[in-house]
């Protein structure tokens, strides 16, 4: 635990050393989702509704959704599930174990069931987080032949698909290239929010890049609705389809590249987001520049998340963006770009 942290301004933690950095910080890199775009009435509720309907194609029965939008935090809690659609596979594969354990394909039942989602996602994260740790945690409550059973009838790529036209709805073919053949009107995307207006942004000394799991689509389509479009350089855009995927630190190094800062920021609401900051830092050479996560809290870990990262010797948490650019514009009144 870093026990240096302390309240450094409204909304703003940090140690001693995050504070002198920042006084040098010129680049600062962005996650998207819950950072820049409040997402809690579309990737949360798009994972449920992407897992129900796969769950009632393949012979479920189910009373309203089969997991609820809430129950996401913990697996997002638990590392390794930057993507949303790889958890929206890894919880569904969850229900299709727990049905061959238990025998039923009652989805609301199925839920309740130990392990309990909590349980399940605290198992997965011990076990390193990810699809990865969520096989080995199901491993535990299923024999190596059934559960290699259950998997050969896990359709990834169907699951993901329903995701992706929740999402998008009628823009699907827009945003994501492929035709939405299942889920027609509104996609949940139109529910998202922005967290941040251009002038904070533009009337601060920095310059601005992203490193998000979103595709080029998903991320260009969110910052033109937020008014966003034209402050991050196209260069300096790392999306999922550039081959990048957190924790990735190849990801910020790209942005290095494009950008050469003095001292990154790398701001993001996770695990995998810290993790990526970290990678880069233990890989870096002595002339590449250094970076500075900061945490950003009421993400995707939800109330877990200023515990999660504390206990991990964060140096800096910011309870929103706008916070974290008031405090760090004040630390350096008189430099221009």
């Amino acid at each position: 635990m870093n026990l240096e942290l302390r309240q450094v301004s409204d909304g703003v933690f940090a140690t001693s050393r995050a504070a002198m950095q920042a006084e040098v910080a010129d680049v600062i890199a962005f996650d998207m989702d819950g950072v820049l775009i409040d997402v809690h009435q579309s990737y949360p509720v798009v994972i449920c509704q992407a897992v129900t309907k796969y769950l009632q194609e393949v012979g479920f029965s189910t009373d309203g959704l089969a997991v609820l939008p809430e129950e996401t935090a913990y697996f997002k809690a638990a590392g390794g599930f930057n993507s949303d659609w790889a958890l929206a596979q890894g919880i569904t594969l969850s229900f299709l174990v727990k049905a061959r354990v238990i025998g039923s394909r009652d989805a609301t039942a199925l839920r309740m069931a130990d392990p309990e989602i909590p349980t399940l996602a605290r198992g997965v994260g011990q076990y390193g987080g990810g699809l990865a740790g969520l096989y080995r945690a199901l491993e535990n409550i299923i024999e190596a032949r059934d559960l290699e059973d259950v998997m050969r009838s896990w359709d990834r790529a169907r699951i993901t698909r329903l995701g992706q036209e929740f999402y998008a709805g009628d823009q699907t073919q827009t945003v994501f290239g492929i035709k939405n053949e299942t889920i027609r009107g509104h996609g949940f995307m139109l529910r998202e929010k922005s967290l941040v207006t251009p002038e904070l942004l533009t009337r601060a000394p920095f310059r601005y890049a992203l490193y998000t799991g979103r595709n080029k689509g998903e991320a260009q389509f969110a910052l033109a609705a937020a008014g966003l479009d034209g402050i991050i350089p196209e260069s300096a855009m790392i999306t999922e389809d550039l081959g990048y995927r957190k924790p990735d630190p190849r990801g910020l190094a790209a942005i290095v590249k494009q950008l050469s800062p003095r001292l990154l920021i790398y701001v993001g609401d996770n695990l995998d987001d810290w993790q990526t900051a970290t990678r880069y830092e233990t890989d870096r050479s002595l002339e590449d520049p250094p970076c500075l996560f900061c945490g950003m809290l009421g993400g995707s870990p939800g109330p877990l998340a200023y515990s999660l990262f504390q206990e991990r010797g964060v140096d800096l948490l910011a309870n929103s963006v706008v916070q974290l650019m008031d405090w760090l514009r004040a630390r350096q009144p008189q430099r221009q770009v």
